[in-house]
């Protein structure tokens, strides 16, 4: 194998690839990533058994060619190189970089290992990936991936559930405390398709490959979701289990309601929270017409508590919360004001913008003492 490209193409998708390769172990062939060059084009893969990542760039093709390197240092190696035209030959068990000028300014071996080893990716036919929207995708992934559950007790939990909902694309994360909901109707129209349970590091992986403009398809097949982004396409396999019935967890009928600044409620709740218990992180929300105050527990450093203008006309209620569960759905809303409603103090509470868009957040209030 031989062939001539510019270093920071070949960089760049070795940078990419290696997020996709097991990296644990050189010896490993998972911790390599293949190199295949026939027809002007260099086929780049990578995977770790759960993930793969397919690449192809335009390179000039001396001698057609397939081998695998440690992933890892090769990325390492490119970035320290000049960006400049490189030659990269496979020989004697060795993938060798240098200039193509052959001026011989620098010189780089890193050993192989043989293209028959590296396993087969996965794939799915092309008629089972839809076009959609990369910046609504994406604003969905930051909408939910953050509530899922840490707790690999309830594995399913620990990923972003997908399905079609109507003729929208639904997405639902929770964690037992809190649940993020986004239903989104999308231009190009949402095809029928298996529900899929995401893992948060595929979700990450595919913000991390996007520029968040333009269309991406996706596919999901029985096990695994794919994407493609230009000449890139990546998969991964799918958390199994059954996913909680989530839409029961939305309370309804709700008759309280109370209206505030985003602004407000984010320096208000920052303010409390630098005083409050570090265990329980409890904050409080006293609703009063038009107000609303927060405030903490006593603790050893003292207390605080902070009145906002609200718009409420509701009973006067006390509240408790965790502050950070409180604080990371607000700051998701894309709105200058957020609107809050509920039925009673302890009961689960709905956040979403004001006015209402596609998006809701359900908080568990902490159990007042």
């Amino acid at each position: 194998m031989k062939f001539i490209c510019r270093a920071s193409l070949l960089r760049e998708e070795i940078e990419l690839a290696n997020s996709f390769s097991s990296s644990r172990n050189s010896l490993s062939i998972l911790s390599n990533v293949l190199l295949d060059a026939s027809n002007d084009t260099l086929t780049i893969k990578a995977t770790d058994q759960n993930t793969g990542f397919t690449s192809q760039i335009s390179v000039s093709v001396i001698v057609p060619g397939r081998t695998t390197v440690f992933c890892e240092k090769l990325s390492q190696l490119l970035k320290n190189i000049p960006d400049e035209e490189i030659q990269v030959e496979e020989k004697d068990g060795n993938l060798v970089i240098e200039p193509s000028d052959e001026s011989g300014s620098f010189s780089i071996s890193i050993r192989t290992i043989e293209a028959s080893k590296f396993p087969e990716l996965c794939s799915i036919d092309d008629e089972l990936y839809f076009p959609l929207t990369q910046r609504d995708f994406f604003d969905m992934i930051d909408k939910t991936s953050f509530a899922v559950a840490s707790d690999d007790s309830r594995h399913f939990l620990t990923g972003v559930y997908m399905e079609k909902k109507d003729d929208k694309l639904a997405m639902v994360a929770t964690d037992g405390k809190r649940m993020a909901y986004v239903c989104r109707m999308f231009e190009q129209g949402i095809p029928d398709f298996p529900p899929a349970i995401m893992t948060v590091r595929f979700l990450s992986l595919l913000r991390s490959i996007g520029s968040g403009e333009g269309l991406f398809s996706l596919g999901v097949k029985e096990g695994y979701i794919f994407a493609k982004l230009g000449n890139r396409t990546i998969y991964s396999s799918l958390i199994q289990g059954t996913y909680a019935a989530y839409e029961k967890v939305i309370p309804r009928n709700l008759e309280n309601t109370a209206v505030l600044k985003k602004e407000d409620a984010e320096k208000a709740i920052s303010l409390i929270s630098i005083l409050v218990e570090k265990n329980s992180k409890r904050i409080f929300l006293d609703l009063r017409e038009n107000r609303i105050i927060f405030s903490g527990e006593n603790t050893e450093f003292g207390e605080s508590h902070q009145e906002i203008p609200a718009s409420y006309s509701g009973p006067a209620v006390r509240i408790s919360f965790n502050c950070s569960l409180l604080l990371s759905p607000i700051k998701k809303i894309n709105s200058d004001y957020i609107r809050i409603m509920f039925s009673k103090p302890s009961s689960a509470m709905i956040f979403t913008s004001d006015p209402e868009k596609d998006y809701l957040f359900v908080l568990m209030p902490m159990q007042l003492s």
